[in-house]
């Protein structure tokens, strides 16, 4: 299964590019002492500064996930607001590696979804991986639910036959 959130990056592109337009525009009326809105500009600027930090602390906007074939891949892109404050992420590595994952909701709309594979680089076994899932609709966070399901189901099925060989 395939997930992308093509729709919402087309409009968070420019909702990004607007409100760093208002923002800019905004400075320079303070600083320049024109009048534009009597006396406003100052809270435009504010209020425009909010929403910027509230689009970076949503976190990375574009998410990509590929269920198919042998591999799993996980992506994560920043947007032009949160170039600076995210890192990007990038991940992909066979789905028997896949044990467990959690799909965690914060404050103020905020989700992320944490993937833990099995490694022998980490002292534990587990890696944990996080990206961040707060764009993405319902439906398509349910799919993805779905899809991961299935796959720790087959790999807990897998590691149990292995076990009883």
């Amino acid at each position: 299964m395939k997930i992308q959130n093509k729709e919402t990056q087309n409009k968070l592109k420019i909702v990004n590019i607007l409100t760093l337009i208002v923002c800019v525009s905004s400075i320079i009326f303070i600083y320049l002492d024109i009048r534009s809105l009597q006396y406003r500009d100052d809270l435009v600027f504010i209020f425009s500064l909010l929403i910027l930090l509230y689009l970076t602390y949503l976190g990375c906007p574009f998410f990509k996930y590929d269920g198919e074939g042998e591999t799993l891949i996980f992506q994560n892109k920043r947007s032009l607001a949160s170039s600076v404050f995210v890192k990007e992420l990038q991940s992909d590595f066979p789905k028997r590696k896949l044990k467990k994952f959690n799909i965690k909701k914060s404050y103020f709309f905020k989700k992320t979804l944490e993937i833990y594979i099995s490694s022998n680089r980490v002292s534990g076994g587990l890696s944990k991986l996080r990206f961040d899932i707060s764009y993405l609709s319902s439906k398509q966070i349910r799919n993805l639910k779905i899809s991961l399901d299935k796959v720790v189901k087959e790999n807990k099925l897998s590691d149990t036959q292995i076990n009883k060989s």
